[in-house]
């Protein structure tokens, strides 16, 4: 009988998953108190990877993406005025090579990366994000509040979902229980692939963040970092068992499902459970630039003077207040003001 999964269709899944596998993606940006970054990016390929890559040449080699060139060439698409300060390969445990790049750039208004939300169905032409660092004159509904200082990461264009059927019209054909067992055939290969994977985008900030609309690991301890994408192959589903090991996970992930149910269900609850990936699926439910699905913290100094100093403040959460009912903002009441450590 013919396999009605045919070699061509799933190459995109082998490239990508390929591509992924015995990988290590890890981007720090540290934000400093003048609205500057310094971002830090790690790359590394396992030996296992190198050792196919010397077997098969060809013109396709992962080993010059660990350059100084290939840094050089990444950060043309970082965004305006960003610099390399330093770079290095290095080699690292199991006999892994790693490069280390950083950078700095003096806005971080300016900085663009590539999206860690790809659940959206225009992510192969839409895979951009732009971050905004601003400030919150008024008081967000829900999370934001007036005198704070907000960091949202949003594509740079507003992403498309995918099309859900309309009330009343019948659900999209699926793929055949045939065509899902040829997926179901394949997960152990994947899950092989998928050993020692590592992705992870980080913003840490110059004082303790008071939360994100999002969600915030370690919120209560007054971690000064969040995480916009933090996903390994060590990582548990809801029910405690490897994420990728998880059926009809890995089913969804192979068919490129990234913001399935199954997806969602089991890593919905990052704040409380550790355990599970971080990831955000749709980047956030709200819509882009809006206070509630962006990082809050307090204004420094620098960032007071810039954008607060003169300004009136309105902490009404829903309606705008009356002009008479607006705050002077006052940086003694709502800037960061680094405490002394060990009470010194």
């Amino acid at each position: 009988m013919r396999c009605p999964l045919r070699i061509e269709r799933l190459a995109p899944v082998l490239a990508a998953v390929f591509l992924c596998g015995c990988l290590h993606i890890e981007t720090h940006i540290r934000l400093h108190q003048d609205g500057s970054a310094t971002i830090t990016e790690k790359v590394r390929f396992s030996r296992r990877l190198l050792d196919l890559e010397d077997k098969t040449g060809g013109p396709h080699k992962l080993s010059p993406l660990l350059t100084r060139a290939a840094a050089l060439g990444r950060m043309k698409q970082m965004g305006k005025g960003i610099q390399l300060l330093s770079h290095k390969v290095q080699d690292v445990e199991k006999g892994a090579r790693e490069s280390v790049a950083v950078f700095r750039i003096p806005d971080l208004n300016e900085f663009r990366y590539v999206s860690p939300f790809f659940a959206y169905a225009d992510y192969a032409t839409n895979n951009v994000i732009r971050v905004r660092l601003y400030p919150l004159y008024k008081s967000e509904s829900y999370v934001g509040s007036a005198g704070e200082m907000a960091v949202v990461f949003w594509p740079t264009k507003n992403p498309v979902r995918e099309a859900r059927p309309k009330k009343g019209a019948p659900a999209p054909k699926g793929p055949s229980p045939l065509d899902l067992q040829v997926y179901r055939e394949l997960r152990p290969v994947f899950r092989d692939i998928l050993r020692d994977f590592k992705l992870r985008l980080t913003l840490q900030a110059y004082c303790p963040i008071r939360t994100a609309g999002f969600g915030l690991r370690g919120q209560r301890a007054g971690v000064d970092f969040v995480d916009i994408i933090n996903f390994t192959d060590e990582d548990l589903d809801r029910h405690g068992i490897k994420f990728l090991e998880n059926e009809e996970i890995m089913v969804d992930l192979l068919r490129l499902k990234m913001g399935s149910a199954n997806v969602v269900a089991h890593t919905r609850d990052f704040p409380s459970n550790h355990t599970v990936p971080l990831f955000l699926c749709w980047g956030s439910k709200h819509a882009p630039w809006r206070g509630s699905s962006g990082i809050f913290f307090k204004p420094s100094r620098a960032l007071f003077d810039r954008h607060f100093k003169g300004k009136k403040l309105d902490y009404s959460r829903w309606a705008k207040s009356p002009p008479g009912k607006l705050v002077p903002a006052q940086f003694d009441r709502i800037g960061y003001k680094k405490e002394p450590r060990d009470g010194k």
